[in-house]
């Protein structure tokens, strides 16, 4: 058992103020990918804990990364015009914004008037954040925090992965994509970690999941909590079998996490991060081969 574990009690009130830096604890100072995922479960704040803060912003990672427990903030990203990498999951700015613009056309210019609404989180009541560049974000938390990207257009790809290099922490870097993704073995060669997950497409399982698997490129596979049970079990079995990580995303409620657990996964991806801490999984909740 690990520390993330024998988490207990409340998470109570955040010790920090929004935007708030520290400097990193000794525990900090020492993070590791290895390290982080020895954890069972290990947390991801997916989308930078999206169902507690307005999606992917400065300030909710700012907030994410205040939770006792919390080591891993996942950041996707595109790229603007003008070559300016921003946090989003979609081209479109619609959902998030109101505003129904295509980041790949525009300029960071216009992109940084827009706001994030908060009416896809738990609290839709709290005020609109600005929309983040990548590289506000991930200075601020690269000191402290295992930061896992995914870029979510071609265009991106490239300029991120420099990016990540010229930081210096390859340590704590994991270069999330689709198992198909031929960017994995560029990603090893840089020393970051690589999350491979896996979609319900002929490329992605049967023998094409036991050859993804057995790939040296990939660390870690992940399936989504909507995927039927046969489908998240056959690919955690996959992933027992070459001695990897599985990884289950975006799991919004308890019952969801017990599942996930239940089939296989040791990393948990929430969006829902606040819930998933303030109640710690104990060893008698954990499937016997993962105690």
């Amino acid at each position: 058992m690990t520390r993330r574990v024998l988490l207990g009690g409340s998470l109570g009130a955040l010790v920090l103020g929004p935007g708030c830096r520290s400097t990193p604890t000794p525990a900090q100072a020492a993070l590791s990918v290895r390290t982080w995922s020895e954890g069972i479960p290990f947390y991801i704040a997916h989308r930078g804990g999206a169902r507690d803060w307005p999606e992917m912003t400065a300030y909710g990672y700012d907030r994410a990364a205040q939770l006792p427990g919390l080591e891993a903030l996942d950041i996707s990203v595109c790229q603007t015009a003008d070559g300016v990498l921003v946090c989003s999951f979609e081209q479109s700015t619609k959902r998030l914004t109101g505003h129904d613009l295509t980041i790949g056309k525009e300029d960071w210019s216009t992109l940084s008037a827009l706001t994030v609404t908060a009416k896809h989180t738990n609290d839709p009541r709290q005020p609109r954040q600005p929309f983040a560049r990548f590289d506000d974000v991930v200075q601020a938390h690269i000191g402290s925090s295992i930061i896992v990207v995914e870029p979510r257009d071609s265009e991106a790809a490239g300029n991120l992965m420099a990016t990540l290099l010229s930081l210096g922490f390859p340590e704590r870097v994991v270069w999330k994509q689709p198992v198909t993704s031929t960017r994995f073995a560029e990603a090893k060669r840089h020393g970051f970690a690589t999350w491979g997950y896996v979609l319900d497409e002929a490329a992605h399982l049967g023998a094409n999941l036991k050859r993804h698997a057995a790939d040296d490129a990939i660390d870690m596979l992940g399936a989504s909590h909507n995927r039927p049970d046969a489908f998240i079990a056959n690919v955690a079995r996959a992933a027992r079998s070459q001695q990897k990580k599985m990884i289950g995303w975006d799991v919004r409620d308890l019952d969801t996490r017990a599942r996930m657990l239940e089939l296989g996964c040791t990393g948990i991806a929430s969006s829902d991060i606040t819930n998933m801490l303030s109640h710690p999984v104990t060893a008698a909740e954990l499937p016997p081969k993962q105690r």
